[in-house]
């Protein structure tokens, strides 16, 4: 994707490589990459001075930049940016149009097999072991409630984390989708809060919008997006990628989901023991409220 003088690895998107950079930056360049996320890259499309006066640096600072990222200068980041974009808004339509499902029937399992396996160790493999025990840290501090929401398609990852994490610690939610809008969801949200996001590329702007008001109530981000990177990067705490790689024109959910029971299992071993105690607690109680024939009656009313 980049031109031969960058320094980094081809298959890293140019999302994955500021956020990665970050640390080196200075804070002059942090305001550019928090410029260019701000503005889904976007603003990476204008001319030096328009980008320094978006992100109120100087000129210098915007050829510095790119320079950190391993580019010999901005013309090769905006090279590297129109082929990085290209793929951050591929929909079902463009990703069949570039690649449709052969024909032969008798290769679909083994094609999946091969797309998922290298997706997985993908996704492994590019995850930060400290950035990961971070939020597994999170995750599993009572004392912090937790929050987790997604979108049209990565809503049901967000409920299954919050299902699991429900057996195994107090306070633990869904932001689900409701009549009167997922912002009701907030209300409860505060400084203390765990807010876990699920938004991958064609990024939904509803998502994005909740998670700056999750924001600006206190609550700490963790986000959970594609190599190209939501958005929301932009604000979140910690961020934790996975690739969506797949044999069909739609992207792949089996590295999202390994990840969400990579988390679970994080959470049981930190927890230790009292993770048991409480689903235990929560066996007995169903069994106490198994349905029985002879407890139950109804009058006429109700029948």
């Amino acid at each position: 994707m980049r031109d031969e003088s960058a320094k980094t690895e081809p298959t890293m998107t140019l999302g994955e490589l500021i956020h990665q950079r970050t640390v080196d930056l200075t804070p002059a360049e942090r305001r550019v990459a928090r410029t260019l996320f701000a503005t889904n890259l976007m603003a990476g499309f204008d001319t030096v001075a328009e980008l320094a006066e978006r992100a109120q640096v100087s000129g210098p600072t915007i050829v510095r930049f790119a320079n950190k990222l391993g580019f010999s200068g901005y013309p090769q980041f905006q090279k590297a940016l129109r082929l990085d974009l290209a793929e951050r808004i591929d929909s079902p339509l463009r990703l069949y149009a570039k690649a449709p499902p052969d024909g032969r029937q008798d290769r679909v399992l083994d094609r999946a097999r091969e797309t998922f396996v290298r997706g997985l160790e993908t996704t492994f493999s590019n995850i930060p072991q400290a950035e990961f025990a971070a939020v597994v840290d999170l995750l599993a501090d009572k004392r912090r409630p937790l929050w987790a929401t997604g979108g049209r398609f990565t809503q049901f990852c967000a409920e299954m984390l919050q299902a699991h994490l429900y057996q195994l610690r107090p306070n633990c939610h869904a932001v689900t989708y409701t009549p009167a809008g997922r912002a009701d969801g907030l209300l409860d949200v505060g400084k203390r809060d765990v807010f876990i996001v699920f938004d991958l590329r064609r990024y939904q702007k509803d998502t994005v919008d909740l998670t700056h008001a999750a924001k600006a109530r206190g609550a700490t981000i963790v986000l959970v997006t594609d190599a190209w990177l939501s958005p929301i990067a932009d604000i979140a705490d910690h961020v934790l990628t996975v690739d969506v790689e797949s044999p069909s024109p739609y992207d792949s959910m089996v590295p999202g989901i390994a990840l969400v029971e990579a988390l679970i299992t994080g959470v049981v071993v930190k927890l230790g023991t009292s993770t048991r105690q409480r689903i235990s607690n929560l066996e007995r109680l169903r069994e106490g409220y198994t349905w029985d024939d002879r407890t139950f009656s109804f009058d006429e009313g109700d029948a």
